[in-house]
């Protein structure tokens, strides 16, 4: 993903030297791009609780549990 953001902002940085954006629209994409970098950062910390929260559960079979629990 750190690469289709990089790509997409060199692509504004492109079109705002060209002089092909108005203030509008370079409003809208800084906007937009300072959006998609802190849903990128939230993304990846709940990645990674997600990965943190799935490695503390229990690995045992669901036999050998259900043994245990008897």
């Amino acid at each position: 993903m750190n690469e289709v953001l990089t790509s997409l902002k060199q692509r504004y940085e492109d079109l705002n030297k060209a002089g092909k954006l108005d203030d509008a629209a370079q409003a809208l994409f800084t906007e937009l791009l300072t959006e998609a970098e802190r849903l990128q950062a939230s993304n990846l910390t709940l990645r990674r609780t997600i990965l943190k929260s799935s490695s503390k559960e229990s690995r045992m079979s669901t036999k050998l549990r259900d043994a245990l629990y008897e």
